[in-house]
């Protein structure tokens, strides 16, 4: 019994000391294709251990004209520090803002002074305003849906049809589902290619959820669209079969005169472990500091009478 605690409290201690050792990086991509301006590809390379985490976003428009909005930023922070550092790689400059700080354009202030405030916006509909949009935000697709589907008067036929087989996708071993959806005037199909459960991207919220917040955390832990998402939005009564799959690919296809996307993809290009090294939370030398102005805190109504 003494020999069997001893080997398992050997076995919990190295377990500590190889997670103590070992940082993990994920790296996703969307790609849309807007009927306006063409396809946008977002590639997204989180680096993160046990109190450090790097966020890094790159944004690569495809058609020549629009590349002046692409890209590449980030944000680095460190647990016991009082600040976050922000950078512009393609500017090759850094900032210092306040821990635990997302902002990765702070830079794009710099002698533009103006707060782009409306003085006579009311402080007491602002927030209510400001949480719609921040959840339409967080999922566009749906608006998307709802666009095609929205004068559509027909009940949209959905098929669900499974792979056959494993399909190796990006080194995961996948399993395919492709989602149909139809009216006579409206066609989606989704594609996905799942795994059973991704546990080093447990691993990798595990550290995230001591450094940034609970809803910034979970922008990363799932696709902006899934079929799920997509059907129950249209068929709040679709049966699906339980599962804990995971997405690693996925693709939507559009065809309607009422949607502002031809097709849509993510997918999960790298998940793995590596020995924990420090100069992954660095910024380059090469790069310039520069200062940018905090944000003002939100007063209150009383502050702003004592004012």
């Amino acid at each position: 019994m003494c020999l069997h605690f001893s080997c398992l409290l050997v076995i919990l201690l190295l377990s500590f000391s190889v997670s103590q050792d070992l940082q993990v990086k994920y790296v996703s991509a969307y790609t849309v294709d807007f009927d306006w301006g063409g396809e946008v590809e977002s590639v997204i390379e989180v680096t993160a251990a046990r109190g450090y985490l790097r966020f890094n976003g790159k944004l690569n428009p495809k058609r020549w004209i629009f590349r002046l909005f692409g890209g590449e930023r980030g944000i680095i922070i460190i647990a016991g520090n009082d600040n976050s550092i922000g950078y512009n790689a393609k500017r090759e400059r850094y900032w210092v803002q306040p821990y635990g700080s997302m902002n990765i354009i702070a830079d794009m202030s710099l002698g533009n002074p103006s707060k782009e405030k409306s003085e006579g916006t009311s402080t007491t509909q602002e927030p209510k305003e400001k949480e719609t949009s921040k959840n339409e935000e967080q999922n566009p697709f749906i608006e998307l849906i709802n666009a095609i589907f929205n004068d559509d008067t027909a009940t949209p036929q959905i098929e669900r049809v499974a792979g056959d087989g494993i399909e190796i996708v990006n080194g995961f071993r996948t399993n395919k589902w492709t989602s149909t959806i139809t009216t006579e005037s409206n066609k989606l199909v989704i594609e996905e290619w799942m795994v059973d459960g991704l546990p080093l991207r447990d691993s990798l919220y595990s550290y995230l959820s001591t450094l940034i917040e609970s809803d910034t955390v979970e922008n990363f832990s799932m696709p902006k669209f899934s079929s799920h998402d997509i059907i129950k939005n249209l068929d709040s009564t679709y049966a699906f079969e339980p599962s804990n799959e995971s997405i690693v690919l996925a693709k939507l296809l559009v065809d309607s005169d009422d949607g502002w996307i031809q097709s849509a993809s993510f997918e999960i290009r790298e998940l793995y472990t590596v020995p924990f090294d420090a100069s992954s939370f660095t910024i380059p030398e090469e790069y310039e500091r520069i200062e940018v102005e905090e944000e003002e805190p939100d007063l209150g109504p009383k502050d702003k009478e004592a004012d």
